[in-house]
C-alpha cells in the first residue's frame, strides 16, 4: 500500500534502441537539410529528436559521426533501387536513361540534403571521409557497368572509357540541379534526363543527313514516352 497523499508514477516505458536512433537520425537529417552541416547543432538536434544531448552521444560518437550515417541512410535505399530497378530494363542507354532519372529524383525530393551534399561535403576533405567515398564508388558503379555492357554489346564507342563518361554524367547532373537546389524553381526530371542521355549516348557531332532524321524520330519518340510517364504518374488509379 501507498501512504495517503503520496503518489507514485509509473516511468513511461522505454523505447527500444532501433527506433530512437531512428528518431535522431531523422532529427539531424532534417536539421542537416535545413540549416548544413556547420549550421546544425547536437542541441537543436537533440530538442527535435525529443532528447537529451548525452542520449545523441550515447548512439553516434560524433556530430561528424551522425552526419556520415545520416548520408549512409540517403545513399542506401538509391544504391538498392538502381541496382535493382537496372537489372529490369533493356539496353544499355536505357539503363543510363533509368540510373540518370533516379539520380535526378533522388536530389530533387531531398533539395536541402542535396545542397548539403554539394556545398559542405563534397568540397571538404574531412567531411567527404572515405565512408561516404566508398558510398558514392558503389552507387556509381551502375553506371560504370551499363557504359562497359554497352561497349560489349557494340551499343557504345569502346575508345571512350568508361570512368571519363561516368564523370561527364554526373558532372552534368550537378551543374543541371545547381539551380534548382540553390535558388529553388521546378526540375523537370523526365525532361533533364532525356536530354542528358541523349547527349551522353549520341553526343555533339552532326550526323549525315538520313541519321539526323531517324535522330529526331527517335527524339520524338523519347518525348512521346516521357510525356506518356508523366501522365500516367499523374492519372488518378481507379478504385
Amino acid at each position: 500500500m501507498t501512504r495517503r497523499g503520496s503518489s507514485r508514477r509509473n516511468p513511461a516505458p522505454r523505447r527500444p534502441k532501433a527506433e530512437r536512433v531512428r528518431e535522431i537520425l531523422a532529427a539531424a537529417r532534417g536539421s542537416f537539410s535545413e540549416h548544413g552541416y556547420q549550421g546544425a547543432s547536437i542541441s537543436t538536434i537533440a530538442r527535435r529528436a525529443g532528447v537529451v544531448e548525452g542520449t545523441i552521444y550515447k548512439h553516434f560518437r560524433s556530430k561528424q559521426d551522425l552526419l556520415f550515417r545520416v548520408i549512409e541512410e540517403f545513399y542506401g535505399p538509391l544504391i538498392h533501387d538502381v541496382e535493382t530497378g537496372v537489372r529490369g530494363v533493356r539496353g544499355a542507354a536505357n539503363r543510363l536513361r533509368f540510373i540518370i532519372g533516379r539520380h535526378l529524383r533522388a536530389f530533387s525530393a531531398d533539395r536541402g540534403l542535396c545542397r548539403l551534399l554539394l556545398r559542405e561535403i563534397r568540397p571538404d576533405g574531412e567531411l567527404y571521409h572515405s565512408a561516404i567515398a566508398d558510398l558514392n564508388r558503389r552507387y556509381t558503379r551502375a553506371v560504370l557497368q551499363t557504359l562497359q555492357e554497352g561497349i560489349e554489346s557494340g551499343e557504345f564507342r569502346p575508345e571512350i572509357p568508361p570512368a571519363i563518361v561516368r564523370n561527364l554524367v554526373y558532372g552534368a547532373i550537378e551543374h543541371v540541379v545547381w539551380r534548382f537546389v540553390f535558388r529553388g524553381g521546378r526540375l523537370d526530371v523526365d525532361r533533364t534526363a532525356d536530354d542528358l542521355t541523349h547527349a551522353v549516348v549520341h553526343g555533339i557531332v552532326a550526323p549525315p543527313p538520313a541519321a539526323r532524321a531517324q535522330r529526331a524520330v527517335d527524339r520524338l519518340a523519347a518525348r512521346v514516352a516521357g510525356l506518356e510517364r508523366r501522365l500516367g504518374r499523374a492519372r488518378p488509379h481507379a478504385s
